[in-house]
């Protein structure tokens, strides 16, 4: 596999003469104009796009706390009896609420035992009616 190499334009180094300062085109523009395309400045630099994420980041961790405190707060309210919602679509009567697990009546007699973090919260005319808005 061979390579050809091209020639280049180059300044010669010393006294410019003002030929090649202003008007010495060659196939891509002039010499400030070539330079000026491969030097990015500030807005092609790596800083800058870490600097445009950073809100985006902070944004995102602080919806997901409040998102996790509104949970928080809606499985401190429950209380044995309440009508409950849970992640999968089960719909039932709180019997039990352990430290990691609650126990839900799906139907009479039959009862199925869940992650406490899948219960949404209660149930309520409230809830049903925010959902039909949406």
């Amino acid at each position: 596999m061979a390579f050809a190499l091209q020639d280049i334009p180059s300044a010669a180094p010393g006294p410019a003469s003002p030929s090649t300062t202003t008007s010495s085109a060659t196939a891509g523009g002039t010499i400030d104009d070539q330079a000026a395309a491969a030097d990015p400045g500030l807005l092609g630099s790596p800083f800058l796009m870490l600097m445009m994420f950073v809100p985006l980041i902070i944004m995102m961790l602080w919806s997901s706390r409040s998102q996790s405190k509104k949970q928080q707060k809606a499985l401190a309210e429950l209380a044995k009896g309440d009508m409950v919602l849970t992640h999968s679509g089960f719909r039932g009567k709180l019997v039990e609420l352990g430290d990691r697990y609650a126990k839900i009546e799906i139907a009479p007699g039959t009862k199925v035992e869940i992650l406490k973090s899948s219960v949404l919260g209660k149930d309520t005319a409230e809830a049903a009616a925010q959902i039909e808005k949406k």
